[in-house]
């Protein structure tokens, strides 16, 4: 009796059962997919304010076309408190601005600087390990406005 009774609550659940399984399975699908849309979106954003170039490595050209060589980007002297990091595209001008506003500090790493027409971003490793994510303003050499961030 109570054998039966376990096997008629079984069977009345398993249909029920796979519906709430194929739904759960669905809606991480579907998160997943969402997540990585916005890390792609924030990349883009990130890119177009900062002009940096793409990191899709993908680029369309037909056998017939011969690949133009890319363009060497001129050398950069980087100034002594910024020989670690990683300068990629960031201005001579605002390497010499970033190398002002972090020689007053001790104990402090640049890690990487970027930079476009009017801002310089860098991050910086402070003791603790604390990192912090810098933003300034230029004009020329003067810095208009500075920010922040961790």
């Amino acid at each position: 009796m109570i054998a039966s009774a376990l096997a008629d609550a079984a069977r009345d659940l398993w249909g029920p059962g796979l519906v709430f399984v194929a739904l759960c399975i669905w809606l991480v699908r579907r998160a997943i997919r969402a997540a990585r849309n916005e890390s792609i979106l924030e990349e883009q954003r990130l890119r177009d304010a900062f002009d940096l170039p793409s990191t899709s490595t993908a680029t369309p050209t037909s056998p017939s076309s011969p690949a133009l060589p890319s363009p060497s980007p001129s050398p950069l002297r980087i100034p002594e408190p910024l020989f670690r990091a990683d300068v990629r595209g960031a201005s001579q001008e605002h390497l010499e601005v970033v190398a002002k506003l972090t020689a007053a500090s001790k104990n402090v790493e640049v890690l990487w600087v970027r930079s476009n027409a009017t801002h310089v971003a860098w991050a910086e490793a402070r003791p603790g390990n604390r990192d912090v994510i810098c933003v300034a303003q230029v004009d020329g050499t003067a810095v208009v406005a500075r920010w922040q961030f961790g």
